[in-house]
């Protein structure tokens, strides 16, 4: 009897991790790419942030479980760590600060971290605006190597037998009657038992993608590195401001920026920079770090995030179309959550179930009427 064959559409984060899982069960993998170069988009445009205190508990569980996962990988996964804990601050001025605490309080949103007084924030970063009330600090957080990560799921595939094809393009899902049976590339008709759509931004535009429950929407958000800061210790650690919703972390020299933008695209325009976002950008780190002088941008680019329609991740079997599978809408979550999501839906293809506490509520959601 033949092994079991999946496609997966994609070779991001999602893709990546859903393949290397599968192979690992002694599955016939086959993924694709139409780009040249594996994590293109949303993966490599992240801002490489580990941040598992998410106000949503299903996904705060899976930001943990992949944390553990990237703090001791298999043997041979990565030859360098896949994180480096230096710290996150999540902060808020007084307007703010009380919700925040009500959510991190609950150890189902977050886990790891406790309240401490804003002063040790203000020790790490002393070019802050003095208009914080509450600090929460997470040790064991910081800043990711998506590289690493990505490159190590990739490797590990294809050291189980996963076959990687870049540059060929999804045209078409193929389908018998209402069984999805492969999908039609630009390298001609792929066959499989099951189809995984990880595409982010282009998940549910494939044609003949069959009943997509919910919708995807693809967001814009834009980051800015600035130019070299001498007097900043690149080992600070990652802050999120809450209520004004602004972040920041140290990177090459100087800080990445982002003002948490979230406009809805066209996913093919998802990536052009805005300039009135930049100046938004500006005008936060302005208001926030004016202990910098005249901070300037060495460059800029945009990426996307791609929700559902509810906050909840897509990930699981199309109940309406049989060998159609879905890891989609991580909601720029993708990189802090992509070890714990891509077992899951491995789960789901070869056992036909999971028993992840998340398992259920991540699957696709059919509206009344809709089935």
């Amino acid at each position: 009897m033949s092994r079991k064959g999946v496609l997966i559409v994609g070779a991001g984060i999602a893709g990546a991790a859903t393949a290397y899982f599968l192979a690992q069960r002694g599955l016939r993998v086959v993924v694709i790419d139409r780009e040249s170069t594996p994590g293109t988009h949303s993966t490599g445009r992240n801002a490489a942030i580990l941040r598992t205190a998410i106000p949503e508990p299903a996904l705060h569980a899976l930001a943990a479980d992949s944390r553990r996962f990237y703090a001791a990988p298999p043997a041979g996964f990565s030859e360098i760590p896949l994180f480096d804990a230096v710290g996150l601050y999540l902060a808020a001025p007084e307007g703010a600060a009380e919700g925040l605490r009500a959510w991190t309080a609950l150890p189902e949103c977050a886990s790891g971290g406790s309240e401490v007084p804003v002063e040790q924030l203000y020790a790490a970063y002393p070019q802050l605006a003095q208009d914080l009330a509450l600090a929460m600090h997470f040790p064991k957080e910081g800043s990711l190597d998506v590289d690493a990560i990505l490159s190590g799921f990739l490797r590990g595939a294809r050291a189980a037998g996963a076959e990687l094809r870049l540059g060929v393009e999804a045209l078409a899902l193929a389908k018998l009657g209402e069984k999805v049976i492969g999908v039609e590339t630009s390298d001609g008709l792929i066959e499989a038992d099951d189809v995984v759509l990880a595409s982010g931004a282009w998940a549910g535009r494939l044609p003949g993608a069959l009943g997509w429950p919910i919708g995807l929407t693809p967001k814009r958000r834009h980051l800015l590195v600035t130019s070299r800061l001498p007097a900043l210790d690149p080992r600070s650690p990652v802050v999120w401001l809450a209520g004004d919703e602004f972040y920041f972390r140290p990177e090459s020299g100087g800080l990445m920026l982002c003002a948490c933008d979230q406009d809805a695209v066209d996913p093919d325009q998802g990536e052009e920079v805005r300039d009135e976002v930049l100046e938004l950008i500006a005008e936060k780190a302005a208001r926030w770090l004016p202990g910098f002088d005249d901070l300037q941008a060495a460059h800029c680019w945009a990426g996307m995030r791609t929700f559902a329609d509810d906050p909840l991740f897509v990930v699981g079997p199309d109940p309406r179309a049989p060998g159609l599978h879905w890891v989609a809408g991580l909601g720029g979550h993708g990189i802090t959550t992509g070890a714990a999501v891509g077992r899951l839906a491995a789960e789901w293809i070869a056992e036909g179930w999971s028993a992840h506490p998340c398992a259920q509520a991540l699957l696709p959601r059919v509206p009344v009427g809709k089935s």
